[in-house]
């Protein structure tokens, strides 16, 4: 298997200068994050010209559960676009690096001090259900505030007429059935609460059921226009795509190559026979892959201009971005890794190597799984080995990557990696493109070991600039 990872020119700049690299390692730590916030300005001027090509009033909300940076969400905040938090932390960090409550969007499960502060300093609540709904409320009523509380309802429950799709359970929203009782409290209440729209996050990126909730969803303005009700706006959250490699073919071999083991019980590239959700019956593959696809070519913004460019066949075959223009519904999106595609890497020392019962090299690194790691989502995505000393290429070696958890289950990756130079104590591993949930979304203080510590890199004058993440301010570049 090999997967080589594409790289910004940036990123690689920084991997050509080992001295630094090994400096940075030497002066912060392992493991350590590198982020490069400039990189997201170019991803939020894609999504904005999307908008500008369908004459659509757009609002993209950076998704801030996808990295803690407090750099990234600086540079959302120099770019100007707005940040979707998902916990009363997360809130109270965009308050504290500049965010006001109107450029500030609630999702998630909501406490009740998360409810109170986000009342207090005038957010959007994307509402997830009716008991929630009535807290907010309650709480409004006892601050006795001035300004209505803005307020998006989420959906979970759509169909289709002409298109087969399974319509699976969510733990978020609320079913359409019961959208007569939360038009009604928002009919009780039209003295505190504005009603601005509908929203939806599918766990998933097929464009297909997107569009359909979409259409269920403009459907459903005619309804709270007729009570009275003024929405203005859809939130269809995140779920753009991203590629990770540089190499379709390589991709199409490796999963190739990782099928074939598993039907042949060739324990050669997976550790202890991992077969990530398939299984044999009687000579035959069967089950999912549990793996996503790193090779994507529809990534982020293309995946919002596929939906905006889809026709509908429940209004007329018009384009979904010709139906919100025309009757002036406002595009709400919540990109997460779309927004960090090439802003962030994970870097680490080889602290150990040795051989497995079966003879497979085995390199000990200065992190954990819990470092780069989405769930239990396995990255195919190659690292990158930087040597101080040149090293002659040799025959490919194959080796798993180790953390520094005292478990059995804390291996790096549960494939194979294979090397054109035999990895060694001392040396570099860095792992590319991890700032969109990789990085730090898992990551946990077990057996106190360290998580990596942020730094930021700008490239001002052809060289770079380095700062604490804490510390950036785009502002003063």
């Amino acid at each position: 298997m090999k997967l080589t990872p594409k790289i910004d020119e940036k990123i690689q700049k920084l991997l050509c200068d080992k001295n630094f690299v090994f400096d940075l390692m030497n002066a912060f730590g392992s493991p350590l994050n590198i982020i490069f916030p400039e990189n997201i300005k170019q991803n939020i001027n894609n999504f904005q010209e999307i908008f500008k090509k369908h004459r659509i009033v757009g609002h993209i909300y950076y998704a801030h559960k996808c990295n803690k940076s407090s750099a990234i969400a600086k540079e959302a905040l120099y770019c100007g676009i707005n940040i979707d938090v998902a916990s009363l932390e997360e809130l109270k960090h965009a308050l504290s690096i500049g965010f006001v409550g109107n450029h500030i969007e609630a999702t998630g499960p909501k406490n009740n001090e998360f409810i109170i502060l986000g009342l207090r300093h005038n957010l959007l609540f994307n509402v997830d259900n009716l008991l929630e709904l009535e807290t907010i409320i309650n709480f409004h009523k006892k601050i006795i505030k001035k300004e209505k509380t803005k307020i998006l309802i989420r959906l979970n429950d759509f169909s289709s007429e002409s298109e087969k799709f399974i319509n699976r359970q969510s733990r978020f929203g609320i079913s359409k059935k019961e959208l007569s009782i939360f038009f009604q409290m928002v009919l009780d209440n039209q003295d505190i609460l504005d009603f601005v729209g509908f929203s939806f996050h599918l766990d998933t990126v097929n464009i297909k059921e997107k569009i359909i909730a979409i259409e269920n969803i403009i459907l459903l303005f005619d309804k709270a226009y007729e009570l009275g009700l003024n929405p203005s706006r859809i939130n269809i959250g995140g779920g753009f795509k991203l590629n990770y490699l540089a190499s379709s073919k390589e991709w199409d071999a490796s999963i190739s190559e990782l099928k074939e083991a598993i039907l042949n019980n060739d324990s050669d590239i997976t550790w202890n026979h991992a077969s990530f959700g398939l299984r044999v019956d009687n000579g035959i593959l069967k089950g999912n892959l549990n793996l996503s696809n790193y090779y994507e070519n529809n990534v982020k913004e293309k995946v919002l201009d596929e939906i905006l460019s889809s026709k509908s066949s429940k209004f007329q075959n018009r384009m979904i971005g010709e139906i919100l223009s025309e009757n002036m519904i406002e595009l709400m999106i919540e990109p997460g890794r779309s927004l960090l595609d090439q802003v962030g890497i994970n870097i680490t020392k080889i602290v150990y190597t040795k051989r497995s019962l079966q003879g497979d090299l085995l390199i000990g690194l200065d992190m954990n799984r819990t470092n780069l790691l989405i769930g239990e989502q396995e990255m195919l995505v190659d690292p990158i080995l930087i040597s101080k000393e040149e090293q002659e290429e040799s025959a490919t070696i194959g080796c798993y990557l180790l953390g520094n958890l005292c478990l059995e289950s804390d291996l790096i990756f549960k494939h194979k990696i294979f090397f054109d130079t035999i990895p060694k104590v001392g040396d570099l591993l860095v792992f590319i493109n991890t700032a969109g949930y990789f990085m730090d979304f898992n990551e946990s203080k077990t057996i106190m070991q360290n998580i990596a510590r942020k730094i930021v890199l700008t490239n001002e004058n052809n060289k770079f600039n380095c700062y604490l993440d804490e510390l950036y301010e785009p502002l003063k570049k």
